[in-house]
């Protein structure tokens, strides 16, 4: 059954070793990053590749990686990552662990006749291109995109589990990871790697943007704010620490939803960083949201999410739930010049816009 599904880009604004306050790293750049991920996966089972301990991280979403895939003439990586989640999103699936811990077939939740052990999760699959600092996370019906996630599994796997013997590597009394060099005995400074994404826009140069910043008169933002904990607030609700609701008992609800307008007439630069920072997901089904009133016409509002740069892509699934990481990437490799074009191209203007 051919499947269809959409790709999401996002800026690697940070991904190595950096000193506080650093804006350049220092090593594990992307490629030497995942080229690192992709070793450790290889000498690994399964459960073994989610790197925080269950029993001590309860608050941290369960992600194992299920395959890495690297293509040499491009120098892209593609990963699939497997989510722990609930079934309240849909179809659950599940992937048995065998006693040496090596991986069957994943299947779905209804079709499981098995006693053997079962991961449930669903698929999430992310295209890195160390060539221009992008990572794309890509879609479809049965599976998740969660960046906040494929962040922590990256820094969580740098930080804790991929072994890294040209540094001297050791750990603060707050237990954060820090790194030295050892071969080089005049840089005596401490290093900490970080990994840091944000959602990649239309350039500000293209119509729509322009178009967008003559047009918009408030900007919209959408949160849910908390009854019970008022000291657990974030965003602008923080400032709503005597919020009330009137003739509503808290008891019913722990919660309620919020909408801001705030009068405005930002820059493309501006917009742009908007919709970098709070764009939410195609599949984000959710109250949490930024968007933009036209023409100060109260009811006229265009979300974030809108200009967000993305591609469409379709697959044939072969009957089975989850793409192999092989498969999917032959399919996006066979686009990617014209995948890749406009990003190449705002990248190119963005450089010119720089030098004046």
């Amino acid at each position: 059954m051919l499947q269809s599904g959409y790709i999401n880009f996002f800026n690697a604004n940070k991904c190595g070793l950096y000193r506080h306050f650093s804006e350049v790293p220092k090593g594990l750049d992307l490629a030497e990053t995942f080229s690192k991920l992709k070793n450790w996966k290889n000498g690994r089972n399964f459960e073994a590749t989610n790197p925080w301990d269950a029993g001590k991280n309860k608050n941290k979403t369960p992600c194992y990686c299920h395959a890495v895939h690297h293509d040499e003439e491009t120098g892209d990586y593609f990963l699939v990552l497997w989510k722990g989640d609930s079934d309240r999103h849909g179809p659950l699936y599940g992937i048995t662990v065998n006693a040496d811990g090596t991986i069957e077939q994943a299947v779905e939740q209804t079709k499981t006749k098995t006693n053997k052990q079962m991961i449930w999760g669903r698929p999430c699959y992310y295209w890195v291109i160390p060539e221009l600092d992008i990572i794309a996370s890509i879609k479809f019906d049965n599976s998740r995109t969660d960046s906040a996630m494929f962040q922590d599994w990256v820094s969580g796997c740098m930080n804790f589990r991929v072994p890294l013997p040209e540094y001297k590597v050791s750990s603060t009394e707050k237990g954060f990871t820090r790194f030295e060099m050892i071969d080089d005995d005049e840089d005596k400074f401490k290093y900490y790697f970080q990994f840091d994404l944000s959602m990649k826009s239309l350039s500000t140069s293209s119509a729509e943007m322009q178009d967008l910043a003559r047009r918009v008169t408030q900007i919209v933002r959408r949160e849910t704010v908390s009854i019970k904990e008022v000291d657990k607030r974030k965003g602008f609700a923080n400032y709503f620490r005597k919020f009330t609701v009137p003739f509503i008992s808290a008891e019913d609800n722990s919660s309620r939803k919020v909408e801001l307008r705030i009068e405005a007439q930002p820059t493309t630069k501006e917009i742009e960083k908007i919709i970098e920072t709070h764009a939410t997901n195609h599949d984000a089904n959710v109250w949490e949201d930024v968007g933009f009133v036209l023409d100060n016409k109260p009811g006229k509002i265009v979300w974030a999410s809108k200009y967000r740069l993305t591609e469409h892509i379709s697959i044939e699934d072969n009957g089975r739930p989850v793409f192999q990481a092989t498969d999917i990437y032959a399919t996006i490799k066979a686009s990617r010049d014209r995948y890749l074009a406009p990003l190449k191209k705002d990248i190119l203007t963005k450089q010119a816009e720089a030098n004046g």
